[in-house]
């Protein structure tokens, strides 16, 4: 059975601002080079009239990862994560993330909503966290939301950086 992930991410800019974040080749560059920039590459950058495409392939070090997975996994995750924005009108408002663990049985689903709060932006993610090994998968899909949560709020925190740096160099990491 999936672990559900929920969570919510408040931004101090409109969205049409995060939309022109989420819509610039040049800013996922800059996340990923300054945001895990050890673990993490962008890999492809599609946008099209109807929406943004991004693919990042990350890693998780075995360093890094609780027992319980070392010990049926051995090396490093190596994780295709896929971030895709959908354009209406020249407005970003709603899609998908999904990220696969290569060679394991794990993989993260769901959806994304932009709405206006406030005076800012709010991002709501909704979907679940699935690893299909008997016994233990719950207790390594409650690890690996955690993570995920971890590392969205991080991204958050370098994306209003970011916004709040346009016009100028883009921030440097946190």
């Amino acid at each position: 059975m999936a672990t559900k992930l929920r969570h919510s991410l408040d931004f101090s800019c409109p969205p049409a601002q995060f939309a022109a974040a989420v819509t610039s080749e040049q800013y996922w560059h800059d996340l990923v080079a300054n945001v895990a920039a050890d673990v993490s590459e962008l890999e492809s950058f599609t946008a099209t009239d109807d929406e943004v495409r991004v693919v990042l392939q990350q890693r998780i070090p075995e360093k890094n990862l609780p027992s319980v997975v070392t010990k049926i996994r051995k090396g490093d995750l190596e994780i295709a994560r896929t971030v895709v924005w959908s354009v209406t009108g020249g407005e970003v408002g709603n899609g998908t993330f999904s990220a696969v663990v290569t060679g394991a049985p794990a993989k993260v689903n769901g959806t994304q909503t932009l709405v206006a709060a406030g005076t800012g932006a709010q991002v709501i993610f909704e979907g679940s966290v699935e690893v299909s090994i008997p016994l233990i998968g719950g207790k390594i899909e409650k690890q690996i939301a955690k993570e995920v949560q971890a590392l969205i709020d991080a991204e958050r925190d370098y994306t209003i950086a970011w916004i709040g740096q346009q016009g100028s160099a883009a921030p440097d990491s946190q």
